[in-house]
């Protein structure tokens, strides 16, 4: 790409990971970001997954249940037409690169594009993803085009081509998001909705809108955190979690364990959150919750400008946008939003979110770090366990990313490595991890390191894969 800002860079890499981890991101996604500029601060672009306006009464349904096979446990999702959400990625592309990006869409767009046409090597994290939703993906004849060989799940080393998504992207390309939302493809997914028994329909696309968002602050380390706002519960749960740990006296085990116990629920975060911490500006979405495949990047460039973006399609739906390849997401297929039995969602909201893209920045309101992280509920315990080691223990952000970390999960205390920030709780089993697993999330981060003149360290993840690269 002929140079650009972070926010350009964001938009290209957010549109080549609809190649490259088709999975967890597409056209079919939604998502949050954490915008910075110098001159301006930090906002939030919410261009998360929306509920159709009207709830038809449909005399048939296509929500089927698929089970997913995680190794020690299998869990059922929903798929099908009636689990798709109103989708945001291409809005919050077209904003970013609206509102601050320096190169015009076509350039932007250009590397997926080749990606899309050349192919590219299925890696370790992705034949693992690609494998655990082979049910979803044999569903679709589409998908099963894309992800099986000869009878056989892609596996490491072999090339996915997406040809038809590089005619898709070119669309847009020309187009923009009102091809998308106001044009055929729209109205595409309408009319399959309408014939397959989905809920979505064409004014659900038309009047999709992004929202800009205020974001949380919270004084920690001698620094100011930048969480998110609503729809995200994270930013809230981290909140809640710091407070917790004061009043524990510093014992993660107990500090965990009260906030998943009191908080997490939506009702409670709802509940909790706007009393509990008054001033903590929260504003509470809907009581629907979105956890799973979420994937998280991070760029700052060198004028300062930096964004931290999450996204996720769910599970994905089975359904595929037809002649784009571009998978759908399954929010409303989620076990997480169905409290009170299937398609019990509300109208014309957004969904929540554990998703949290975080920054800091210090007293002289200098950006030092920047991250997120996948790994469903647990992500806001995950991004605050290597805050810590960065800024109170004072370790190196490569160290923080590999240091071990713990979970409370249904009364059990999950420990990965030597992880020292637990003591025995005596109502508790520990399970002890002997190797770095993606069940404690996957933290990618920047950060300005003081104890070395500021120079700039970042980390990818090696629990799901992650890079890094400073240049």
């Amino acid at each position: 790409m002929d140079g650009g800002n972070a926010f350009d860079a964001a938009v290209a890499a957010y549109v080549a990971m609809f190649v490259t981890e088709p999975c967890m991101a597409s056209a079919g996604a939604g998502g949050l970001a954490m915008c910075y500029t110098p001159q301006k601060g930090p906002i939030l672009l919410d261009f998360f997954t929306q509920t159709p306006q009207v709830k038809e009464k449909l005399d048939t349904v296509d929500f089927e249940p698929i089970p997913v096979d995680f190794g020690n446990a299998t869990e059922t999702f929903y798929g099908g037409l009636a689990s798709v959400a109103v989708p945001g990625a291409i809005a919050g592309i077209c904003e970013l690169q609206k509102k601050f990006g320096t190169r015009p869409l076509s350039v932007l767009l250009q590397p997926a594009m080749e990606l899309a046409k050349k192919g590219v090597r299925i890696n370790d994290f992705q034949a693992i993803d690609i494998n655990l939703l082979k049910e979803i993906i044999q569903s679709d004849p589409s998908l099963k085009s894309q992800f099986f060989r000869k009878g056989e799940v892609l596996k490491e080393g072999d090339i996915l081509r997406l040809p038809m998504m590089a005619d898709f992207l070119d669309f847009l390309s020309k187009e923009g998001q009102d091809g998308f939302y106001k044009g055929e493809i729209g109205a595409q997914v309408a009319r399959d909705s309408i014939e397959r028994g989905g809920f979505i329909r064409r004014p659900d696309f038309e009047k999709y809108e992004i929202r800009w968002k205020d974001v949380i602050s919270l004084n920690r380390y001698d620094h100011k955190l930048l969480l998110p706002n609503g729809p995200s519960l994270g930013g809230a749960l981290m909140a809640l979690l710091y407070r917790a740990i004061d009043t524990n006296s510093e014992n993660w085990v107990n500090a965990i364990a009260d906030t998943r116990a009191r908080y997490e629920l939506p009702d409670a975060i709802k509940n909790g959150a706007i009393s509990q911490l008054p001033n903590l500006g929260f504003r509470f979405e809907t009581n629907h919750t979105v956890t799973r495949g979420t994937s998280h990047f991070n760029i700052l460039d060198k004028w300062g400008n930096a964004i931290a973006l999450s996204t996720t399609i769910g599970e994905g739906s089975g359904y595929t946008i037809p002649n784009t390849q571009m998978h759908m997401n399954n929010m409303m297929g989620e076990p997480f939003l169905l409290p009170a039995g299937f398609h019990s969602w509300e109208e014309n909201v957004r969904l929540n979110s554990m998703m949290t893209p975080t920054m800091a920045i210090d007293n002289n309101s200098n950006l030092v770090f920047l991250g997120g992280s996948g790994g469903a509920s647990r992500i806001p315990y995950m991004i605050a366990q290597v805050l810590d080691h960065v800024f109170k223990d004072g370790m190196s952000l490569e160290d923080s990313t590999i240091a071990g970390r713990l979970h409370v999960h249904e009364g059990v205390i999950h420990v990965e490595g030597n992880s020292l920030r637990y003591s025995q709780h005596p109502e508790m089993k520990i399970h002890e991890w002997d190797y770095q697993s993606l069940f404690f999330g996957g933290v990618h981060s920047i950060y300005r390191n003081p104890r070395r003149n500021s120079a700039i360290e970042a980390s990818g993840d090696q629990r799901r894969s992650g890079v890094a690269e400073v240049f």
